[in-house]
């Protein structure tokens, strides 16, 4: 039952053909894992996974200038910092300034959870996200992070916002910060 477009028959014959081709029709079971890397290897990592996204990476001597805007951080960073928490208004800061639960080598990826002093909006409404992560606080994969969860909130940040939405256009910055900075400490 063959027609002008094609039929059965060339749909059994396309799937022969893949079925012999020799090639596997399904992903492998597990994802290969990553070496076991120094802390050192797991941060240069990262720093090219988050840079690939479009983030960057700073020093504790980038802060003057950021903290020079509008800004706002959160209380374990302003403890962390010498500094006071709080701000400007959430909705005028131009830079919100946290510290990570966690960074993930594999994927450029923070982690950040709620708590008390913790306002999650510092990562999401000013323009510039500044993350503080301790060096002690890199796993190397996403699985790893996810072991280590609490039953906080949380949310995993992959970069700056960005979308396609539109047709197919990225833009940055719609859904949360368009820029990201992470400083390691």
């Amino acid at each position: 039952m063959t027609s002008e477009g094609g039929g059965v028959e060339d749909r059994d014959e396309i799937l022969g053909r893949l079925s012999h081709s020799g090639r596997k029709t399904r992903p492998p079971d597990a994802a290969t894992p990553l070496p076991v890397l120094s802390v050192d290897a797991l941060w240069d990592l990262f720093a090219r996974r988050l840079e690939s996204l479009g983030g960057r990476i700073g020093t504790l001597d980038d802060l003057p200038i950021v903290l020079s805007r509008p800004h706002v951080i959160d209380i374990e960073t302003a403890a962390r910092l010498g500094r006071v928490p709080g701000g400007d208004p959430i909705w005028e800061a131009e830079v919100g300034v946290t510290t990570a639960d966690l960074a993930i080598a594999e994927t450029g990826t923070i982690v950040l959870s709620t708590g008390l002093g913790k306002p999650r909006l510092a990562s999401l409404t000013p323009s510039l996200h500044v993350a503080i992560v301790p060096r002690s606080r890199i796993v190397a994969t996403m699985a790893e992070a996810m072991s280590r969860l609490t039953d906080r909130t949380t949310v995993f940040v992959t970069g700056p916002s960005r979308t396609a939405d539109i047709e197919g256009v990225i833009v940055r910055g719609v859904h949360g910060p368009g820029d990201v900075l992470v400083i390691p400490v």
